[in-house]
């Protein structure tokens, strides 16, 4: 956790990349959408991944995901930001930009902790995606410096 606040912050950007990337592959439809309306997975994912659901989320999701979070790791943290926009894609799909936003700030109060955590937990992500993703920007992030 102590890398996602450091300098230039490069391991909140690496999480935020490797999150989109797992958005585009799950959830396609949704990250299409997404793109045309022009919302950016950093305008919603930041507070949500970097606090690991802590700013917003009832403590029973808070809790259940740090307790799977010292299991597993990143990939849980990723899971439930799947689970969440699954969730509520249906509803997100017939919005546009500033709505959307505004429904995204929503969800927190609107979520069943069982749920999403079953729902995340049954999600196929594997943790050599994780780790693909995660050399990918390495890759680009070497390139820039």
């Amino acid at each position: 956790m102590r890398g996602l606040f450091g300098e230039h912050m490069s391991e909140t950007q690496c999480v935020l990349f490797v999150a989109e990337k797992l958005f585009n592959k799950f959830l396609p439809r949704l990250s299409s959408h997404f793109q045309k309306e022009n919302v950016h997975i950093t305008m919603f994912a930041t507070q949500w991944l970097l606090t690991l659901y802590s700013s917003s989320f009832p403590f029973e999701l808070v809790t259940r995901v740090w307790d799977i979070f010292l299991l597993e790791g990143w990939k849980i943290v990723y899971r439930v930001m799947i689970a969440l926009l699954d969730t509520a894609s249906t509803k997100l799909l017939k919005l546009h930009f500033e709505d959307i936003l505004n429904h995204i700030k929503e969800i927190p109060k609107g979520i069943d902790a069982d749920v999403i955590i079953r729902r995340a937990l049954n999600i196929p992500m594997k943790r050599i995606q994780l780790q693909e993703y995660t050399e990918e920007w390495q890759s680009i992030d070497k390139a820039k410096n």
